[in-house]
């Protein structure tokens, strides 16, 4: 209940659909896209301080519950060209932004299951070879290095899923819920 009254005093929410509205004004339709980006405006980066704000509001509002962007655009003209171009880059900025984490919870699982392969072939090894070694200190002590080295290796990978995973897959989810997020726009005129 405390989060509710919390999130309604940060954010609108939308009657009809009870997504929460995050709202983005700008200057003009150029502000949405960094300005160091020279490809064409549906592979464009967006701004980053845009991809700053709206990561730093999707964080603010659980991943259960829904979230529109409505872009307030200053001293500018509709031009529903540009509004589709503008919805087509941010639904490719954060298709590609999904993409990349998908690909880096890909290599965690990859590792982890590196670290699993190499941990107990590291376990056997220590287990099988301690009948055979008695009683010579340099053996016993590369004995102990393996046995270590093996509870070091299941150790990173339990770690990995563990601490490791959780933020990778709340991005995921926060770039997907951006990704289908509906996109609105509204003009105002500053100049009166």
């Amino acid at each position: 209940m405390v989060e509710r009254k919390y999130l309604n005093q940060m954010y609108s929410q939308n009657p009809d659909t009870g997504n929460f509205i995050v709202e983005i004004q700008m200057e003009n339709y150029l502000y949405i896209f960094n300005e160091w980006d020279s490809a064409s405006f549906k592979r464009r980066d967006i701004d980053p301080d845009l991809s700053d704000f709206l990561e730093s509001c999707s964080s603010d509002i659980p991943l259960n519950m829904g979230i529109e962007l409505h872009f307030n655009i200053l001293n500018e003209e509709r031009s529903l060209k540009k509004e589709k171009t503008i919805i087509s880059g941010l639904r490719n900025y954060y298709a590609r932004c999904l993409y990349f984490e998908k690909q880096a919870l890909k290599e965690l699982y990859r590792k982890f299951l590196f670290y699993i392969l190499i941990a107990f072939p590291l376990f056997f090894c220590s287990y099988a070879l301690d009948y055979y070694i008695v009683d010579n200190i340099i053996f016993t002590g590369l004995l102990e290095g393996v046995y270590v080295g093996g509870w070091v290796f299941l150790w990173a990978a339990i770690e990995m899923l563990a601490f490791d995973r959780g933020p990778i897959i709340r991005k995921i989810k926060e770039c997907n819920r951006l990704l289908k997020a509906p996109i609105y726009f509204s003009y105002d005129d500053l100049s009166k």
